[in-house]
């Protein structure tokens, strides 16, 4: 059973509740992310995600972590672009306590300034540590490169000249505007019963004064596509290549169509993708598409790890596959497979607590209310041939492709440059 439930603060609630399972996940999404922050206060939201751990009014940090442990449970937190998330399951019997938890870390956490110091190290050695994961890295890279200038391409966890600037005064300013009831979504799933859940949500997310109020935020234009190819040199044996364009938003209607295409281009081991370039050649042992959908804007994106002297064979693989995506005719089996593939990707995901109470939360945010998986099945079953060649010529205009590479130090005749001549060129034949 589904129901979605606005307190008088203005908190919204959306529960699913089941006695098939003898736990509950509770999440609390918070839409504040790197998307809503001004360039200098850039991973803010995620430090934010950080520090909300490290003690309350009420718990040190120890204690925060020792009264899950003591109950047996589960908490952690991610960051977004456009949203932060706390969670935490439980046993059934002790999903009060979770509420409880977590209502103290939203509203009681102290932001310690020796916390602050001692976490923007914590913070910055995770940023080097993702600088020296180029096959992590280069999706940053392009996503920054895709949408120059505007927050959507912000990196997640900022950088480290915009975290060593944070202070406990813009913390708890940014914090104070955007921790609000208002700005929340509690999502469950599990063995519960909604008006307990509810009456606990009531008791324990109670602010004082006038919380109702959604944060004031500047009107954010639409993501302008910079079409810039940049080049990155490090001390990695492989090339790392992302090509790509924009895509399309999460709530555009033409979403199936894009997750079919992804499936038959290079969205799996049996893609297009994956069969010519690592199966038939040989080139890379990493290869893939994928699509990234944001509220305002989305990518699409391939990402291939290949030897330095065949990153412009692959470059050529994959535009000759765009080729054939555009022009050539998709055959029925690859159709029927890519949607087969989805639903059960689909459903065998949602058999889980986690999983679920993630897909609410998402519903909630991108489309107002919760979408059935029924409904969900059935347009990825009305998909047709004619409309995946639609969304490839959509998509793959080659005037607008883009790429991002990190290789080699002083490669060869500077091979990389010539990769994106190559993609130029090719680009302009096809």
């Amino acid at each position: 059973m589904h129901k979605r439930v606005v307190l008088d603060n203005g908190l919204t609630l959306v529960l699913e509740n089941t006695n098939a399972v003898r736990s509950v996940c509770i999440g609390v999404w918070v839409k504040a992310g790197a998307m809503y922050e001004d360039r200098s206060i850039n991973g803010v939201s995620h430090f934010l995600e950080h520090m909300l751990f490290k003690g309350t009014k009420k718990r040190s940090a120890r204690q925060i972590a020792e009264a899950m442990d003591s109950v047996g449970g589960q908490l952690n937190a991610f960051s977004a672009k456009e949203f932060t998330c706390f969670f935490t399951k439980v046993r059934d019997e002790h999903a009060e306590m979770a509420v409880e938890l977590l209502s103290d870390m939203l509203k009681n956490s102290t932001f310690d300034p020796e916390e602050i110091t001692r976490e923007k190290n914590v913070v910055i050695e995770e940023i080097k540590m993702y600088d020296d994961a180029p096959d992590e890295l280069i999706h940053d890279i392009f996503s920054q490169s895709l949408w120059r200038n505007h927050p959507i391409g912000y990196p997640i966890l900022g950088t480290t000249d915009t975290v060593n600037s944070l202070d406990r005064k813009k913390i708890v300013k940014y914090f104070s505007e955007n921790y609000v009831p208002a700005n929340f979504l509690i999502t469950a799933v599990g063995n519960f019963k909604i008006p307990k859940l509810v009456s606990w949500v009531n008791k324990y997310f109670k602010y004082a004064g006038a919380q109702k109020a959604l944060p004031e935020r500047r009107e954010m234009a639409e993501p302008r596509h910079s079409i810039r190819h940049e080049i990155r040199e490090k001390k990695v044996e492989q090339v790392h290549m992302v090509l790509g364009t924009y895509g399309i938003p999460e709530c555009d209607d033409d979403r199936y169509k894009l997750y079919i295409l992804n499936s038959i281009f290079g969205g799996s081991m049996s893609s297009r993708l994956f069969q010519e370039i690592r199966e038939k050649h040989g080139l890379a042992y990493s290869i893939f598409s994928y699509a990234t959908l944001y509220k305002l804007a989305g990518l699409f994106a391939i990402y291939a790890g290949c030897g330095y002297k065949d990153c412009d064979r692959v470059i050529e693989l994959v535009l000759h596959e765009i080729h054939r995506m555009k022009n050539e005719p998709i055959e029925k089996t690859e159709i029927v497979r890519a949607k087969e593939q989805l639903k059960g990707n689909m459903i065998l995901s949602l058999e889980g607590v986690n999983a679920r109470m993630n897909r609410l939360g998402r519903n909630e945010i991108y489309f107002g209310r919760h979408v059935p998986i029924d409904e969900v099945l059935d347009k990825i079953s009305k998909v047709t041939a004619d409309d995946v060649h639609e969304m490839a010529r959509k998509l793959f205009d080659v005037k607008k492709l883009a790429i991002s590479l990190i290789g080699p130090e002083g490669g060869e005749d500077k091979k990389m440059a010539r990769c994106v001549s190559l993609l130029e060129n090719i680009s302009k034949s096809i």
